[in-house]
């Protein structure tokens, strides 16, 4: 009896995994096959990108100093964002950008937390960039502005920049 158990099971559930498994490598192929074509789509801005960014001031335009970031844009409108501000002092950005149209403008927006010295959390910083893309694709420049948020989400300050950015990896 317990052999004819065996044998009723099987017979039932190998045509159901062998359809299983049949379904997942069809559909992993197209998988394949849209990835692949994904690449071919890529948007110019995709990559790591390395800033020099001046602060300004606001009314002005007066330079009230310069420092380094770096940017990650990633396929699909998502961006991480970091600077030479110590880690202690600044969390990484994440955020997201998309193209203004046809040509090589952008709008790219990012939040990252802000820390006391003492390591407790102060509040955060939102960053909103205009950039452009060169034609040849390898630099872009931007105006920033940004708000210094408290912990009560109060914006306490406005800060402006500029910065023109230059891409970390060519392949």
């Amino acid at each position: 009896m317990k052999d004819e158990t065996r044998r009723s099971v099987l017979l039932t559930a190998v045509p159901s995994i062998v359809t299983a498994l049949l379904v997942q490598a069809c559909l992993s192929g197209g998988d394949a096959t849209a990835q692949a074509a994904a690449v071919v789509d890529l948007d110019p801005v995709e990559g790591v990108w390395e800033a020099v960014i001046t602060g300004r001031d606001c009314a002005t335009g007066a330079v009230l100093g310069t420092f380094r970031g770096l940017e990650m844009f990633h396929r699909g409108g998502t961006l991480t964002d970091t600077n030479a501000a110590p880690p202690s002092t600044r969390g990484v950005g994440m955020g997201v950008w998309k193209r203004t149209g046809a040509g090589p403008g952008y709008t790219a927006a990012f939040r990252f937390n802000r820390y006391n010295p003492d390591g407790s959390l102060a509040g955060s910083q939102k960053v909103t960039r205009s950039f452009t893309l060169s034609a040849d694709g390898n630099t872009q420049t931007s105006t920033n502005t940004a708000s210094v948020i408290d912990l009560t989400g109060a914006v306490v300050q406005s800060q402006c920049a500029t910065d023109v950015s230059t891409r970390a990896f060519a392949l």
